[in-house]
């Protein structure tokens, strides 16, 4: 079968998997992928879970220093697709199907690979592969990960989203805060003598908001600003009701290379002055690291449209988390972040074949 036939037909048994976050079923894709890589050659291949998400590792060669990263998860099918989601649709050179470029296009790519390599009789240099779950949502199996002894001897990642074959070098972080002011709560008749929960949480979002206006001219050029969305507050039963408790959601995306710990400890300081007297209490949701590539140059010998210039990445990725643990990391596979979610998302067939190249040079190249 032709190296474009072959791609489309690996895509369709990809994308025929539910692996909708957080509904579909991550285990029945990843031991499908587990028993291809295990009959493609890797001297190790293992699946782990972390909660109810999955993953599948594989190591080719003894001591792998690179890791190829795609996730199997998607997120859930958006209204609008004019054909079944979990069926491959070929129209016009594009490839449409839910996770065709987010990320699973990627994984095909890399089996392909795999296999062309093998055919030629190229043997697969020292390269770890992870398919990974709950990108989309939470990030537990990439946490797992990074936590394990799989990742011992690795230094560089090339993390697998959709860039049109370009290469990501520098994305903002993401996160995300709760605060919680408390009443004794009662009847709206004794408003005057109870604590306004509702108004503590919205001069704390008042504070915030004008304290993310004030970055609005700081940070690296393309990443001006810190993004703070005032996303909710949450409280209140009626109109004669003091309600006991209000809950503030707010978040806010640093530029690469800030201090996301610092940047957390700024707003909770403005949050807490706002809202006083009356206390807050606060959460951290999740706190994700900005990326910001340390060795680009690096990269160039495994990714040759690095060479045509890196890219600003708007999107944030699980590279981050790699180059926050030490592993330094870029950003690369087929497809455009236009379609990753959309309705009748798709994939070029071009950009198959390109990343299909390029992975072949990376796993079996001189």
């Amino acid at each position: 079968m032709s190296v474009p036939g072959r791609l489309r037909s690996l895509l369709a048994e990809l994308v025929a998997f539910d692996t909708q976050n957080p509904s579909g079923d991550e285990q029945a894709m990843v031991r499908w992928l587990a028993m291809q890589l295990d009959a493609l050659g890797a001297a190790r291949v293992e699946t782990f879970a972390a909660g109810e998400h999955h993953c599948v590792f594989a190591a080719f060669g003894s001591s792998p220093t690179l890791l190829l990263n795609a996730h199997v998860d998607t997120v859930p099918a958006n209204a609008g697709f004019t054909s079944p989601p979990h069926g491959l649709v070929l129209r016009e050179g594009r490839l449409h199907g839910l996770g065709a470029a987010d990320t699973k296009g990627a994984i095909a790519c890399i089996l392909a690979a795999l296999e062309t390599c093998r055919a030629a009789e190229r043997p697969v240099r020292d390269v770890a592969i992870l398919f990974s779950g709950d990108e989309e949502a939470g990030g537990r199996v990439m946490r797992e990960f990074l936590g394990s002894e799989r990742v011992d001897g690795l230094t560089h990642a090339i993390v697998c989203e959709p860039t049109d074959c370009g290469v990501g070098v520098r994305h903002r972080g993401i996160a995300a805060v709760r605060a919680r002011a408390q009443s004794p709560g009662g009847h709206s008749s004794r408003a005057d003598d109870l604590a306004a929960p509702v108004v503590a949480a919205a001069r704390a979002a008042v504070a915030l908001h004008a304290w993310g206006q004030r970055y609005r001219s700081r940070g690296p050029a393309g990443y001006e600003g810190l993004c703070v969305n005032v996303a909710a507050i949450d409280g209140g039963l009626a109109f004669n009701v003091v309600p006991s408790h209000a809950v503030l959601t707010v978040s806010f995306r640093p530029w690469p290379g800030a201090d996301v710990a610092a940047l957390l400890d700024e707003a909770k300081t403005e949050a807490f002055a706002a809202a006083a007297p009356d206390p807050l209490s606060w959460e951290v949701i999740f706190a994700n690291p900005p990326l910001a590539t340390r060795d680009a140059a690096w990269f160039e010998r495994w990714l040759p449209s690095l060479r045509r210039g890196a890219l600003d990445l708007q999107f944030w990725t699980e590279a981050a988390l790699l180059s926050a643990a030490g592993i330094d990391a870029v950003v690369f596979g087929p497809g455009a972040i236009a379609q990753a979610h959309a309705p009748d998302e798709y994939v070029e067939l071009t950009q198959l074949i390109e990343a299909h190249d390029t992975f072949v040079e990376i796993l079996g190249g001189s």
